[in-house]
């Protein structure tokens, strides 16, 4: 695994992120109208994250139903819409409908990871 790099950004100017995020690689799938798909986590926070998903990237607005994200402590499977994409590249997820479980060990992930 790569090394970590943890952030607080606020919502200044551009920048609409108001909550501390992790920034660690971590594998993940998803079913995407073509069948599964696989991407790397690369930014992660309670509310959503960033995937690199050079070959499939849906366009904004959709709504992911299957994210299976491979986490140090174990698996996840969250639901989200895509809120931005750059094709080839890849695409941000907010998350919706979180249950409560899921929420606290994506908050505690992200605060044990806090220096």
């Amino acid at each position: 695994m790569s090394e970590r790099w943890i952030t607080t950004l606020r919502s200044e100017g551009r920048n609409r992120r108001q909550r501390q995020r992790i920034y660690q690689y971590f594998d993940c799938t998803w079913q995407s109208q073509w069948g599964a798909e696989r991407g790397a986590v690369t930014s992660l926070s309670p509310t959503g994250c960033y995937i690199e998903g050079r070959f499939s990237v849906p366009p904004t607005g959709t709504a992911i139903e299957d994210l299976t994200v491979n986490l140090p402590n174990g698996k996840i499977n969250v639901h989200g819409t895509v809120v931005d994409a750059m094709t080839g590249v890849g695409f941000a997820l907010r998350f919706t409908g979180l249950d409560a479980e899921t929420l606290d060990l994506l908050s505690v992930l992200v605060q044990d990871a806090i220096p």
